[in-house]
Order: structure tokens, then C-alpha cells, then sequence
């Protein structure tokens, strides 16, 4: 009997590939028979390419991981061109699916089937809000909080509070995390939104504020994982 044949996926970080801290928990969720390639906007940039990528004043920017676990801040516009213009130059590769690892980033309609994160944790969280009181969002940045906003709007309150998944002293990101929840302990129901949170992430925000917490990675990875079947 002939094995299924493998299924190819292709992830895009705005930041510098590999992903260590996202990609092993999600492709647990996959499976062996699914093939993960990964690539970077950031990937084979110099500094000044890096600089010209820097967040302007005023205007909405992104939290994602260089190569080596350090935070760089993006401007929002220009990260997003640059993701797409990678992500274009994977779509005829032969791709099952093409998944960029951020949910705050709108991608244009490609060849290749595209899994946007945003559309995704947005619109379950939309569908979720229809029965809550109240949602509580985790984002990276202080400042995205006050400009943060969904895909689709939510029916019910919101409060968004900051907890970055990049802060290289353990301790004080754990510390952060219990104070996101503890913040957020009026919710019915908690979203971490952005790819780059991890389980361990999740498990101290959900103890802290005592709600249930949904990952945005897990909720994509286990989406691609019905996909790819």
C-alpha cells in the first residue's frame, strides 16, 4: 500500500527565520507527513535595509524575533510589503499552503492557498464574542495597545493589555504575563494575539487571571492540521 503522500507548508515570519520559539509547538500539532519550510522578511537583510524598516513616528508598528531571540520593532506598512514580497516569491514553489506567522498582517490574494492568521483568530474571536461580556487581548507592544483593533469588529467589551513574547529576562516575562492576567481577570475569555506566544505563555496568563486563554498559534496550527489531512 503506497504511503499518503507528504504535504508541503511554507511559513513566513516578519522577522529573521528560523522560528524556534513558534514552529516546533505548531508542528507538533501537524505531523510528521506535513513538511514545514520556513522564511524570514528580515532574512539576509544589512543594517541599513533593516534601519529603512524601522516604525515611523505615529504610525502603527510590529514586535517580531531576529535569529538569535532579540525584539526589533517594525513599521507596520512597510513590514507588511516586505512580507508579501517574500511570500510572492514562494508561490510557485509548489506549496500546499502558505502561512505568514503574524496576526496583524493583511497579505493579498496569492495563488497558492494562503492561511492568514489575522482572518482566522479574528473571526473565531468575533464568533466566541457573540456569547461574552467581555474579551481580554494580549498584544507585544505598550504602543499598540491604544490603536489595536480586529479584522471584525467585536460585539461585546474589550480590554487589551501588553505582554511581549521577545523579553529575554525569563523572569520579568513571566512577571509581565501574571500581571496581563491578572489585568485581565474580568474577562470571560482571554486571546493572546500574536503568533510569537508560546504555551508556557498561555499557561501563566490562564493561572493568573483564573480565564480560559486561546493561543493564536495553536488555533492556526490546528486549523492547517485539518487542512493538510
Amino acid at each position: 500500500m503506497n504511503a499518503a503522500p507528504q504535504r508541503r507548508v511554507a511559513f513566513f515570519t516578519i522577522g529573521q527565520s528560523p522560528r524556534s520559539d513558534v514552529v516546533p509547538e505548531m508542528a507538533a500539532l501537524l505531523g510528521a507527513r506535513v513538511r514545514i519550510d520556513e522564511f524570514g522578511a528580515l532574512d539576509g537583510l544589512d543594517a541599513a535595509a533593516l534601519a529603512a524598516l524601522a516604525p515611523r513616528a505615529g504610525e502603527y508598528r510590529f514586535a517580531t524575533r531576529m535569529r538569535d531571540g532579540t525584539q526589533i520593532e517594525l513599521d507596520a506598512a512597510a513590514a507588511e510589503a516586505r512580507l508579501a514580497q517574500v511570500m510572492g516569491e514562494a508561490d510557485a514553489a509548489g506549496y500546499d499552503v502558505l502561512v505568514p506567522l503574524c496576526t496583524g498582517t493583511a497579505i493579498a490574494p496569492m495563488r497558492t492557498l494562503v492561511v492568514e492568521p489575522q482572518q482566522v483568530v479574528d473571526h473565531l474571536v468575533a464568533g466566541l464574542a457573540e456569547h461574552c461580556r467581555k474579551v481580554g487581548l494580549v498584544v507585544p507592544l505598550e504602543a499598540q495597545v491604544d490603536a489595536f483593533h480586529m479584522v471584525v469588529p467585536l460585539s461585546c467589551e474589550t480590554q487589551v493589555v501588553h505582554a511581549s513574547p521577545y523579553e529575554a529576562d525569563a523572569g520579568q516575562a513571566a512577571l509581565n504575563f501574571e500581571r496581563a492576567g491578572r489585568e485581565l481577570a474580568s474577562c470571560d475569555l482571554i486571546v493572546m494575539h500574536c503568533m510569537g506566544y508560546a504555551e508556557r505563555m498561555r499557561q501563566v496568563v490562564a493561572q493568573a487571571s483564573g480565564r480560559p486563554v486561546l493561543l493564536s498559534n495553536r488555533l492556526v496550527a490546528q486549523t492547517l492540521a485539518q487542512i493538510l489531512e
